[in-house]
């Protein structure tokens, strides 16, 4: 039994590819990813049809629909598994909170989808890695779904005036540790790797530091730093 699930485990950690950060191609990628976001902000600015409610479910049906095709495509390519396909890493769970909040807004979920997303989100993107691999619609599904949670956060605060509650920062990440409890629950079990805690992240990112599970205290202090700096941030958004 323990030899089948390290043998899981390196199948999994095989199939991850990294971008390196700062090359023509990533440049490329967060070019298209910002100005896709900053156009889909500024339409409601704009255009009476942008301004309804149901702008931002056509987004969230966007995202779904993203989510679900590379789904597919893995099931047809031979290669979706429970332990690499469930979203259960932190971009995978803010990315369903995300498609809820713009079906319908609510401002507990909102709380979580900011700090999750834009945290998650934010670092996907600057030092990239696809944990389903760069092939076909792996790659573009990665900075789509991704994409998605920076838009969704930048979205409640432009245009549903969301300010995060005084604490809250603190709250979420109190509420983090649950989830990251039951994950890392569901990897024991199952053999994965969702959220990291079982194997660091083979991304070039210089706040990875540390075998396990070192590597772990640091992200908790750099969650406690991030989600406080986010919240500051928002009190200062106009």
């Amino acid at each position: 039994m323990k030899n089948a699930t390290l043998l899981v485990q390196r199948l999994l950690m095989n199939a991850h590819v990294i971008m390196e950060s700062f090359t023509l191609q990533w440049w490329t990628c967060i070019g298209a990813v910002a100005a896709v976001i900053g156009l889909l902000l500024y339409l409601p600015f704009q255009f009476d049809w942008a301004k309804g409610s149901n702008y931002p479910k056509i987004i969230a049906t966007v995202l779904m629909i993203n989510l679900l095709i590379e789904n597919a495509y893995a099931l047809n390519l031979g290669k979706w598994s429970m332990q690499n396909n469930l979203p259960l890493h932190m971009c995978g769970l803010a990315g369903l909170m995300c498609m809820s909040l713009l079906f319908r807004f609510n401002y507990l979920l909102a709380h979580f989808a900011f700090y999750w997303g834009t945290t998650g989100g934010i670092h996907s993107l600057l030092t990239p890695e696809f944990d389903l691999g760069m092939q076909g619609i792996f790659f573009y599904s990665y900075f789509i779904s991704h994409g998605g949670l920076i838009f969704t956060s930048l979205f409640i605060l432009i245009h549903k005036d969301f300010r995060p509650d005084k604490h809250s920062w603190l709250s979420i990440f109190l509420l983090t540790q649950l989830a990251a409890l039951t994950v890392g629950l569901f990897n024991w079990v199952s053999g994965a790797n969702y959220m990291y805690l079982i194997k660091p992240p083979i991304a070039e990112n210089p706040l990875i530091m540390g075998p396990w599970p070192w590597y772990i205290l640091i992200f908790e202090v750099l969650a406690v730093l991030h989600f406080w700096g986010l919240y500051k941030l928002s009190r200062l958004f106009k």
